[in-house]
C-alpha cells in the first residue's frame, strides 16, 4: 500500500470507524438500501457525500458516462446490477445523477487525432450517448443560446430513465407504485442540483 492510501485507511480508521462500530457491526451481517444511485464513474462525483448519506444506505452502480443501457437479459453488468437492486434488495427508489463537464458526453464530440490512443471500448460503450447527442444538436439548432454539452448531458439522463422504464420488473413496479425513479443533472462548480421534470419534459432546480 502507498503512503497516500495508507494515510487515507488510517483517517478512515481513526476518524470514522472507530466512531460507527455499530453502524459496521450491523452493516456486517447485511444490507438494506432504500435507494439505489447510478451515476457516472467520474472521479468528481461523490453520491454519498452529495447527499450526506451513510454507508449502506445507498446502492451506487457507476459507470462511464452514467449509462443505463437497453434491457438485454443476456448480458451487461450495469443491467445486473439494477436487477439485484429491485428483485433482491427491494429498493423502492432509483436515481440517475448526471452531472456537468461530462467527459462522456464531451467525447462524442470529439475528433480522434493521429497519435491519440484509440478508446475501443469507451466508444462502443459510448454509442447508448448517441441519441442523446442527436436531441443536444436540434435543441440547439433551434436556440442557439443552450449550451451544447450541458444539453447532451441532460438528454442523456433522460435516455437513461426511458430506457430503464423499459426494463420489465421497473415497468411492472411503476405500476403498481412499488419504486419511484428520478433523474438528476448535478452541477460540479456550485453544488446546484437539476431534477428533470417529465411533465414538463425540464430539469428544474432544487430549491433548499
Amino acid at each position: 500500500m502507498d503512503k497516500k492510501l495508507e494515510e487515507g485507511y488510517k483517517a478512515f480508521l481513526d476518524e470514522y470507524f472507530k466512531h460507527h462500530e455499530e453502524l459496521f457491526t450491523d452493516l456486517a451481517k447485511q444490507q438494506s438500501p432504500h435507494t439505489m444511485v447510478i451515476t457516472c464513474s467520474d472521479s468528481r462525483i461523490n453520491p454519498a457525500l452529495i447527499l450526506n448519506a451513510k454507508p449502506g444506505e445507498l446502492f451506487i452502480s457507476r459507470n462511464i458516462g452514467n449509462v443505463v443501457p437497453p434491457y438485454m437479459p443476456e448480458k451487461g453488468s450495469s443491467q445486473a446490477a439494477i436487477e439485484y437492486a429491485v428483485n433482491a434488495l427491494n429498493i423502492s427508489k432509483i436515481v440517475i445523477i448526471g452531472h456537468s463537464n461530462c467527459g462522456a458526453c464531451a467525447h462524442m464530440y470529439h475528433e480522434h487525432k493521429k497519435g491519440e490512443p484509440r478508446l475501443h471500448h469507451v466508444d462502443d460503450w459510448l454509442k447508448y450517448i448517441e441519441d442523446a447527442k442527436n436531441a443536444a444538436i436540434l435543441e440547439v439548432h433551434t436556440n442557439p443560446d443552450i449550451n451544447l454539452f450541458e444539453s447532451t448531458e441532460k438528454n442523456n439522463v433522460v435516455s437513461s430513465l426511458r430506457r430503464l422504464m423499459s426494463y420489465p420488473y421497473i415497468q411492472e413496479r411503476l405500476i403498481n407504485k412499488k419504486i419511484d425513479i428520478e433523474g438528476w443533472w448535478y452541477n460540479i462548480g456550485t453544488g446546484a442540483v437539476e431534477v428533470y421534470n417529465p411533465a414538463s419534459n425540464k430539469f428544474e432546480a432544487v430549491i433548499i
